[in-house]
């Protein structure tokens, strides 16, 4: 088995017919549109890895580190995901995350792994607006999205 190359990553991107730009060594930025908005991501290589990065998830305008009890929720939702993770930056932004082993990464791997990251985007979202609604009425305020 072979390990990813940065030049074999950016083929099989482009026989997919996903548009990119390269942000750095090793380090592309690009996205695609969801149902209900646009998905900016970011792939970055390493020697063992490769990585994919959802940031931001949704725009909240909402400080999450003040809301331990919904910060809770999304923990719990972590949980019961499959081969993607919410994360939530030091600056209180989530984003929605996947890491792969580069050795045998192939063309099949990254077309599997677009599709399941495009899916949990839409999917979780819904479910992200959800909660943070709910969690606002028991405040008794609403919770204003930005896309």
């Amino acid at each position: 088995m072979s390990t990813l190359t940065a030049e074999e990553l950016e083929a099989y991107l482009t026989d997919y017919g996903w548009y990119f730009h390269t942000v750095g060594k090793n380090a592309w930025s690009t996205g695609f549109q969801g149902d209900q908005r646009v998905y900016p991501m970011t792939i970055r290589l390493s020697a063992t890895c490769v990585s994919f990065e959802i940031r931001p998830l949704l725009d909240l305008d909402l400080d999450l580190r003040r809301t331990p009890t919904l910060v809770r929720e999304f923990l719990e939702l972590n949980h019961k995901l499959q081969m993607v993770k919410l994360t939530l930056t030091e600056s209180g932004e989530l984003s929605m995350a996947c890491q792969l082993l580069t050795l045998g990464f192939d063309f099949e791997i990254l077309a599997c792994i677009l599709g399941i990251l495009a899916y949990y985007a839409d999917e979780i979202a819904v479910e992200i607006h959800a909660r943070i609604q709910q969690a606002g009425r028991k405040q008794g305020r609403e919770t204003k999205f930005l896309c």
